[in-house]
């Protein structure tokens, strides 16, 4: 046996060395990118390669090398599948997402490269992630080398006939919707013929395929299943055909005047152009085996055209079978036997080392939706599919692939190795009352990751068992990496004793897609002699997610050259965790924001200011959990800026964080970026702002993210959602305002007002109409997205006469809290229920400074809106009892008492094991006088600020943000890994007179200036005590963590004591948020898992203190295959 295997790799080498020295390399570049297209009397959005639909046809011959460059320019992570080629030592190239490959990022690249030696025939490329197949798909047809030729007569021409599948809709929208609410999807609008729907549907009488052809001539159709669910039955009018191959692997001769492919499959037939000169049609129609399941049950034709036709006659329609003619359907399946001893026949190996007998179909699966409106029920249970009653999860999530990890040979966590050989229980599978008289229990399969181990060079067999547990249906199965024998086929339960001398050991057919029967069975058999993971499952597209699926690990042979080789340099890495899972069933956001100056009236005069699309605040983004954002950015303003999604992880997305000189340079004037996020694992309310000088104060808007199709929020419905976003207006140009205070190291002029989603109130003059209202019904619940947007003030915010409860803050998810007063830092984001159960009539609502340092000047002004119950009358609304604007009490109670919602959706448990302590001091402090500057206002100090008395600078002019730095592993220059870990000095932190005390050093009060990180390891744990300090002046600051949120574990006045606080840390449902109100001469406690690799900016969200040096950034290192993926293209440079 030894001594056969290491002959066997000679022969592969042989061939493969006789291949490459007698073949050509076919190099092909893919752009996939969406285009608009018309169809059925409308234009659609779709994702193609090209620009063309079908994508690009791949000519090679046999033992050519195919080498595709895949730049995908599209919104969506994809990978592209090369179905039926056979993969032999490049299994990197195989392409089924999450199993050899981690997705291609939107707007990164990969090149596939692979070999065809052994192969000849029809095969087809397509996308393997979610239904992008419907419109990412080609043909790839292999001749026989120069020199050889078909085993068949010559024909005059070779024509590919692809049968595609249309949906009036985004299809990955259609796919999302189908996954999460577990059932099937909306049916297809059309079937097309080589991208085109045909005369059969509405304005589709120009967009007909035509096949013009000579009379007398012999043609070699290529016909292709690229369609996403259904089989079909193809017939010609009035013609017949010869099949010649399936899959790429040459046949007896097989007359017949239909033909039958499920998915997947490919059929190659002679078609003998013999009749007379005429039009005929060619036509699709769908074989339903399953009627019971709705389906786009309509029929594409295309025209056959006789050269010399006239136009005058009607084209002839073919008889096509009845949909449910399964007899038909299996007499084509069955009757065809493949060509023994013809070019690259494999004969079947006699000898088997794994017996299988697997068993399939569709299950149901435990209901997790029945809150909302369209949720499951024990009587109607979301759908399911299972092999041997285990239902496959791709393994999304785990930062590599499953290729990845058996070549790391460290598969934990990503797979198992205990896929079962045999079902658990044997029962009469294919009966139709199985459903009706078994438990649910019964029906429903475990949803798991597990393979069938298999030694290299075994031989498998495998009864392929279809069952009846929800509907018997007609499954085409895929191998991915083999072509197998289809030994046997029928009806019913498979009998070995009745069944196994049936076997056709002499000329089977060899596959790579198996349509078994439906309520029936297959039985294949193959030889495990190329190692890797492939993939097996049923090639209807909704059944892959639902998980009829399985994977075959096989094993390294006994050489290095007969082993999976090294991955290659531009394998897409680890585009896992949060951000992967959801590209599979998340839909596309998409934006364009015009960053430009328009003129508004506030406040009695005009004034020029910056905003998105031409409105105060900008464009709201409306999105649910799971999808992706994709905003381009057109600065057309006079500033170099930025844009910060203020509380997105960027899990994997760094490069669109957008702090400028943090995570990337500004966008130049006249410049544009696409920021490009998503929202996996986050749900509530957000928001986005610029990241450079004072400009947020008018560049800003919500971000609101629902939850996914088929999820409910943890509270009850609501009857309206509404963004209230508090910002600050100032009658002059912000960033002269933000220049003037960074300059002279004082704090900027006061605000003239603060503004309820834009508009001041009839507080301020000539505001009267600019008051912003709120129209309710008595009786309703209406929840209030709370987000203080201003630039450097926190706010009480009350409504007048009414109870609110917080059900989220930062968008995460708390127990409810009832209050009177809600309490918000810059930065932060509150979520209320507000019950309309007051009387009919007209209630403020109003925001107020919480002024936490009243020796810092503030504008001290409120601003309000109006809540008008519908019918009440213009009397003078009724004002809120607001708190004084001191009251600490209030605010500290506020902070406080919220509690985190544990075990609701997206919590994550405090980490108890804690990796790296930080105790952070920060507060304001002051600068050395620079004469050099003329600005040395003598007895006025120039302030500054700082953490851990290091003045953080933002490293404006070194060419390259930090990321970036970071990123080519060259940090010199841009910023040190010394952020240091405690204070230089221990002191009182709190002392309100250390300031002026004789006994405090000059050198004391005086940050140096650095730029300073501190560096984490991937996925270590951090808590941080934040004290602040009183060298200037005790004052509430709000901390804000980009890329993470944080737990925070206990809050306190004075200076934190580890012996008398620990012991307060709440472990079991704190509060999760991004930005953390510290207590004015207080402290806070935070824990965060560093899991998020990149430059991460920690600063205080008052807009004066980040200049002035409030912050520090941690650079969290790659992980083992997590890693900071490279920039995107259009990055801005510096």
């Amino acid at each position: 046996m030894k001594r056969f295997v290491f002959s066997l790799a000679w022969v592969f080498a042989l061939v493969l060395a006789s291949s490459l020295a007698h073949a050509a390399v076919v190099e092909h570049t893919f752009n996939v990118e969406d285009i608009t297209v018309q169809r059925l009397c409308r234009q659609q959005l779709i994702t193609a390669v090209n620009g063309t639909l079908p994508g690009p046809t791949i000519n090679a011959r046999e033992g050519d090398t195919i080498v595709v460059h895949v730049f995908n320019k599209s919104p969506y992570n994809l990978t592209l599948h090369w179905h039926g080629i056979i993969q032999f030592l490049t299994p990197w190239s195989d392409g089924p997402e999450f199993v050899t490959q981690c997705p291609i990022p939107s707007g990164s690249r990969y090149t596939y490269k692979f070999n065809l030696t052994g192969q000849e025939g029809t095969l087809w490329w397509h996308a393997h992630s979610s239904f992008l197949r419907a419109t990412v798909y080609g043909a790839l047809l292999i001749r026989p080398r120069i020199g050889h030729s078909y085993p068949f007569p010559k024909v005059y021409q070779e024509v590919p006939i692809l049968l595609g599948e249309w949906w009036n809709a985004n299809v990955v929208e259609v796919e999302h919707n189908a996954t999460e609410s577990q059932t099937a999807p909306i049916p297809s609008a059309a079937y097309t013929i080589n991208g085109l729907p045909g005369d059969s549907y509405n304005c589709s009488e120009n967009q007909m395929y035509q096949l013009k052809v000579k009379q007398g001539k012999t043609y070699l159709l290529r016909i292709i299943n690229a369609a996403l669910n259904e089989q079909h039955f193809f017939k010609i009018a009035n013609h017949t055909f010869t099949v010649v191959a399936i899959d790429a692997l040459y046949t007896q001769h097989y007359k017949t005047d239909v033909v039958v492919l499920a998915p997947g499959q490919t059929v190659d037939v002679l078609f003998s152009t013999n009749q007379h000169v005429d039009s005929y049609y060619m036509a699709f129609t769908p074989y339903h085996s399953a009627p019971q399941i709705p389906i786009n049950n309509s029929t594409t034709r295309g025209l056959v055209i006789y050269e010399g036709a006239t136009s005058v006659e009607k084209p002839i329609l073919p008889n096509l079978p009845a949909q449910t003619d399964t007899p038909t359907a299996h007499k084509f399946y069955t009757n065809i036997t493949g060509l023994a001893g013809g070019p690259h026949w494999v004969p079947v190996p006699r000898q088997v080392d794994e017996h299988m007998f697997i068993t399939f179909g569709l299950n149901f699966d435990l209901c997790k939706n029945v809150s909302t409106p369209n949720g499951c029920s024990a009587r109607q249970p979301p759908l399911s599919a299972s092999m041997n009653n285990e239902s496959f999860v791709l393994p999304r999530g785990k930062g590599l692939s499953m290729l990845e990890a058996f070549y790391n040979n460290d598969v934990n966590g990503v797979y198992t190795r205990d896929f079962p050989n045999q079902p658990p229980i044997v029962f009469d599978y294919t009966d139709p009352n199985i459903t009706s008289t078994t438990e649910l229990a019964f029906k429903i399969a475990p949803k798991s990751t597990k393979v069938k181990t298999l030694k290299f060079n075994s031989t498998v067999q495998i009864v392929l068992q279809n069952t009846a547990i929800v509907s018997a249906e007609n499954h085409p199965i895929h191998i991915h990496g083999f072509n197998f024998h289809v030994l046997a086929q029928g009806f019913g339960n498979y009998n070995a004793t009745r069944d196994e001398p049936k076997f056709n050991l002499v000329n089977p057919q060899i596959r790579n897609t198996i349509s078994v029967p439906v309520g029936g069975w297959s039985v294949v058999r193959f030889q495990a002699n190329n190692p890797g993971v492939w993939l097996v499952h049923c090639h209807l597209e909704t059944h892959l997610p639902w998980g009829l699926a399985m994977a075959f690990e096989v094993e390294n042979g006994p050489t290095p050259s007969l082993s999976v080789p090294p991955p290659p340099a531009d394998l897409p890495r680890a585009f896992a965790l949060f951000l992967a899972c959801s590209l599979a069933s998340g839909a596309v956001v998409e934006h364009i924001f015009n960053v430009e100056n328009i003129t508004v009236q506030r406040l009695c005069r005009q004034q020029v200011i910056t905003a998105v699309n031409g409105t105060l605040p900008g464009p709201t983004i409306n999105a649910r959990e799971g999808d992706t954002v994709v905003v381009h950015v057109f600065n057309k303003s006079p500033y170099n800026l930025t844009i910060h999604w203020h509380g997105i992880f960027q899990f994997l997305t760094p490069w669109s964080d957008g702090p400028e000189f943090a995570t990337q340079c500004p966008i130049a004037s006249g410049s544009s970026y696409t920021y490009r996020f998503n929202l996996t694992g986050q749900e509530g309310t957000l928001w986005w702002h610029a990241h450079s000088s004072f400009l947020r104060a008018t560049v800003y808007g919500a971000l609101l993210i629902r939850p996914r199709l088929g999820h409910s929020y943890p509270f009850p419905k609501v009857y309206q959602e509404i963004p209230i976003l508090v910002g600050e207006w100032w009658n002059a140009n912000v960033v002269e305002v933000e220049q003037n205070a960074t300059e002279t190291q004082q704090p900027p002029i006061e605000s003239d007002a603060y503004t309820i989603n834009g508009l001041p109130s009839d507080l301020y003059n000539c505001s009267q109409d600019g008051t912003y209202q709120v129209k309710v019904k008595q009786g309703k619940t209406y929840l209030l997205r709370i987000i203080n947007s201003a630039l450097n003030n926190q706010h009480f915010f009350e409504v007048a006469n009414h109870t609110l409860t917080v059900v989220a803050i930062d968008a995460t998810y708390t127990n409810h809290y009832d209050t009177k007063v809600v309490v918000l830092a810059p930065g932060q984001t509150v979520d209320v229920l507000l019950r309309t159960n007051q009387s009919v009539g007209s209630y403020y609502m109003a925001f107020t400074p919480y002024h936490s340092a009243p020796l810092v000047q503030i504008n001290a002004n409120m601003t309000r809106g109006v809540i008008i119950y519908e019918g009440a009358t213009s009397a003078k609304p009724i004002m809120p009892d607001l708190p004084a604007q001191t009251d600490t009490p209030t605010a500290h109670k506020f902070y406080t008492n919220i509690t985190g919602l544990a075990g609701g959706p997206h919590w994550v448990p405090v980490p108890r094991q804690v990796d790296e302590h930080m105790f952070i001091t920060f507060g304001l402090s002051f600068d050395i006088c620079r004469s050099d500057t003329g600005v040395c206002p003598g007895p006025v100090p120039l302030f500054s600020a700082n953490m851990n008395n290091e003045s953080f600078v933002l490293p404006h002019g070194k060419g390259v943000s930090m990321l970036e730095a970071f990123f080519r592993n060259d940090v010199t220059g841009v910023y040190t890994r010394d952020f240091p870990d405690q204070p230089a000095v221990v002191f009182d932190f709190t002392n309100p007179n250390i300031t002026s005390s004789p006994d405090t050093p000059r050198e004391f009060l005086i940050a140096p200036k650095s730029t300073k990180v501190k560096t984490l390891k991937f996925n270590s744990t951090v808590q941080i005590v934040l004290q602040n300090t009183a060298i200037i002046a005790a004052e509430n600051h709000p901390i804000h963590l980009h890329g993470f949120n944080f737990h925070v574990l206990a809050q306190g006045f004075g200076n934190y004591n580890a012996t008398r606080d620990e012991p307060k840390f709440n472990f079991v449902n704190p509060q999760i948020r991004n930005t953390i109100a510290v207590p004015v001469g207080g402290w806070s406690v935070i824990r965060f898992q560093a899991n998020n690799p990149g430059v991460w900016l920690m600063h205080c969200h008052l807009e004066t203190h980040l200049p002035w040096g409030l912050s520090t950034a941690f650079e969290v290192e790659n992980g083992p295959s997590i890693r900071v993926p490279p920039p995107p293209a259009d990055l801005p440079k510096c």
